[in-house]
């Protein structure tokens, strides 16, 4: 029976896995789609292939998740039973979000869920509450306001050297669009599937089969790797036309620099380790080389979006305790 509850735990975390790369596929493509650089369906493909690489790029911050969110030791007997309703719970907020067509954070919905599992079947003792404000609270505010000034620093860099230099063909602008739309995409990779590595991986430190310093087994990468690239290919339409479409106009150039604020925000975090949301950081990217760009910005979509950040973390909280509720009940 334990067998069956592993093995079922390990294929709830890579389904939620690839409701996260369904749910964050417009973080990549949404501006390649909106300026059609690329049709939807080659910006998928093109998106999950980038997507499955760039999970193999660094553990960093699968070893934040495993370790710097809950005292896996402590879990004990409790180790499926908060495992498996914070996947669920955030599996539920993603669903929500995507029906409403709002790019709410999968990381935060999945620590959310984790703590508030923790919460109603453990104790508060359990968790590292510093993690949380470093994992959800600082980057909730820090990384939308840095992709914002990255791209208002950068679009205004271009716009002077087009003045100097001149104006360059549109699909010269779509072609490297089309590049730092896959940078970003390997960087979302890079920091999105290795949450769903460090819940695996905490799993496997819960029950005794790994470790606590052995690090991510390759096959753990491989399955999410997987997992994100399958979600990705699946797409979230929904979101991606908020994204691309609702936030600020964009044309070739705007979307290109929303891109490539975005890909180097994440991929610095990446590095470091740090669990940022690829999707405030894009949210925030496309709010300020558009804003440069255009001069225009729909508050109003950006507030129900704000709102849904907000949400995120008490809303899969709450969702995974219900989810625990029931989990008792049987």
């Amino acid at each position: 029976m334990a067998i069956d509850f592993k093995g079922g735990l390990i294929a709830i975390a890579l389904l939620f896995d690839v409701t996260n790369g369904f749910h964050d596929a417009a973080n990549a493509i949404a501006t390649v789609v909106a300026t059609r650089a690329l049709s939807l369906r080659s910006a998928l493909i093109l998106a999950a292939a980038a997507n499955f690489g760039g999970a193999f790029l660094s553990t960093r911050v699968a070893l934040t998740i495993e370790a710097g969110i809950l005292n896996s030791s402590a879990l004990g007997a409790h180790w499926f039973g908060v495992i498996s309703a914070a996947l669920l719970g955030a599996m539920g907020w993603n669903l929500l979000t995507w029906y409403w067509g709002l790019p709410s954070s999968s990381s935060h919905a999945l620590i959310g869920g984790l703590v508030g599992a923790a919460l109603f079947q453990v104790s508060p003792q359990i968790i590292y509450w510093q993690g949380i404000v470093e994992a959800v609270v600082i980057p909730m505010v820090v990384s939308p306001l840095v992709a914002i000034a990255i791209g208002l620093g950068l679009m205004t860099l271009v716009e002077k050297w087009l003045q100097w230099q001149g104006e360059l063909p549109p699909e010269h602008w779509q072609r490297l669009q089309i590049l730092s739309g896959t940078l970003m995409a390997v960087a979302h990779g890079a920091n999105d599937a290795q949450k769903t590595m460090g819940v695996i991986t905490l799993a496997l430190v819960s029950w005794g089969q790994l470790l606590p310093e052995a690090g991510v087994p390759f096959w753990v990468m491989a399955a999410c790797a997987l997992a994100i690239a399958i979600g990705t290919y699946g797409g979230g339409e929904r979101i991606i036309r908020t994204t691309g479409e609702k936030i600020t106009p964009l044309d070739p150039v705007s979307g290109c620099l929303a891109n490539l604020s975005a890909a180097l925000t994440v991929g610095a975090a990446s590095l470091v380790g740090f669990p940022v949301s690829t999707t405030q950081v894009v949210v925030g990217a496309i709010t300020g080389a558009g804003y440069r760009h255009q001069g225009e910005v729909n508050w109003q979509v950006w507030a129900q979006i704000f709102m849904a950040w907000v949400l995120t973390f008490p809303g899969a909280a709450l969702l995974a305790i219900a989810i625990s509720f029931g989990l008792s009940q049987l």
